[in-house]
């Protein structure tokens, strides 16, 4: 009889881009816990952000758990969804999310880099430290190691602690910097960020210590079964039972303050 999955808890998932088949298979084939992070999709108005974060907890967390997995979120501005006008309504709004299935402020960051961006990021910062939230960070694949630079400092600037933080989407050339600097490292097995090679190759470099696997799936062209993928090499590759689990599921866990899948 053959072995069941492992189970897998990924970081950073967008259901609303998914069919209700593609979350049965994300389940059969290991998935036993999502954080659904607010993104781009939004309309850049706060109406159209508070109506995202709605979706988000109204609607795509319970079709996860219809189909068994346990549903969490982290609501915030995408850098790509950033308003013009309204951003303080916004911001005022949030905090009444957090608790509960909300875990976490996210995803915010940079994706152009903008001043527009950085403002919004760094209210947001101002946000996630007053209230002592865990924050999903984005890093965009153009100009990533600037990009990633840029975001660090602000984060340091900001005086929320390292260990709140996930930067996520971390590459090759910035895995080490994101861990080094005290944060956690999403490695998102994506056909637009990490291969499920490149993902194993970097646990075997660094170790399992900070490093959270998540798919971005829903969010353009992805890779259903990319993270059962990893975990299926990472256990045939010789790497010892705890350092799979903990790149698996009990970092991401640990990092959102929640039970660990069963």
């Amino acid at each position: 009889m053959a072995e069941a999955a492992p189970p897998l808890f990924d970081a950073h998932l967008h259901p609303q881009g998914l069919t209700d088949q593609d979350l049965e298979s994300l389940r059969l084939f290991g998935v036993a816990a999502a954080v659904v992070a607010a993104d781009h999709s939004a309309e850049p108005t706060a109406k159209g952000l508070l109506a995202h974060f709605e979706e988000v907890v109204r609607r795509q967390l319970p079709r996860l758990e219809k189909q068994g997995v346990r549903a969490y979120a982290a609501l915030g501005v995408h850098p790509r969804a950033v308003p013009r006008r309204g951003l303080s309504e916004v911001l005022q709004a949030l905090p009444g999310w957090f608790g509960g299935r909300v875990v976490a402020l996210g995803e915010i960051g940079l994706h152009a880099g903008s001043e527009e961006e950085e403002e919004a990021f760094v209210e947001q910062l101002q946000l996630a430290r007053r209230l002592k939230l865990r924050v999903m960070v984005h890093t965009p694949a153009q100009n990533k190691e600037r990009l990633t630079r840029r975001t660090i400092n602000l984060i340091r600037e900001s005086g929320v602690a390292p260990g709140q933080v996930l930067i996520d989407h971390a590459g090759t050339k910035t895995v080490r910097l994101v861990v080094e600097c005290g944060h956690w490292a999403g490695l998102t097995i994506h056909p637009d960020e990490l291969s499920a090679e490149r993902a194993v190759a970097l646990v075997r470099k660094m170790g399992a210590s900070r490093l959270v696997l998540d798919s971005d799936s829903g969010d353009r062209a992805g890779d259903l079964l990319g993270m059962a993928r990893v975990a299926s090499r990472l256990a045939r590759g010789g790497l010892s039972d705890p350092v799979v689990a903990h790149v698996t599921w009990k970092n991401a866990a640990e990092f959102f303050g929640v039970e660990a899948p069963a």
